[in-house]
């Protein structure tokens, strides 16, 4: 399934961020169908050298194999449909799902909002 679809001739210097994201993800939903490549993993993660980026790849691999394995299909070529497009890309977004929800709810994310106070974003305990 991961092979049919990327192949395994890359360069690292090729390897965008979004690219290896994807891949990642894919393999982790090959791993969860049964089909593990730990080497092709490796290489991905030796493509960047910053742990920032290698912590993304690593998400989103975990993020593809945990759908993988929630699936209700048995079949391995269904899950595979359902989760990555003919083109390698994931049905839904990898990363995302895969940070936990404090992250993804903090406000220092959202641009600041301006008006009078009564319309700011207060937490509960400061309001009446």
């Amino acid at each position: 399934m991961y092979d049919r679809t990327f192949g395994t001739d890359w360069e690292p210097a090729e390897l965008t961020r979004r690219a290896a994201i994807d891949r990642a993800f894919a393999l982790g939903v090959a791993a969860g169908c049964g089909s593990a490549r730990p080497a092709e993993l490796d290489r991905i993660l030796e493509a960047f050298p910053g742990a920032y980026e290698r912590s993304m790849v690593e998400l989103a691999y975990d993020e593809g194999r945990t759908k993988a394995l929630e699936a209700p299909v048995e079949e391995p070529e269904a899950v595979w449909a359902e989760l990555v497009d003919g083109a390698g890309t994931p049905r839904t977004a990898p990363l995302p799902a895969a940070l936990p929800g404090a992250l993804s709810e903090l406000t220092l994310t959202r641009p600041p909002r301006t008006g009078p106070p009564s319309t700011l974003d207060l937490p509960g305990f400061l309001r009446k």
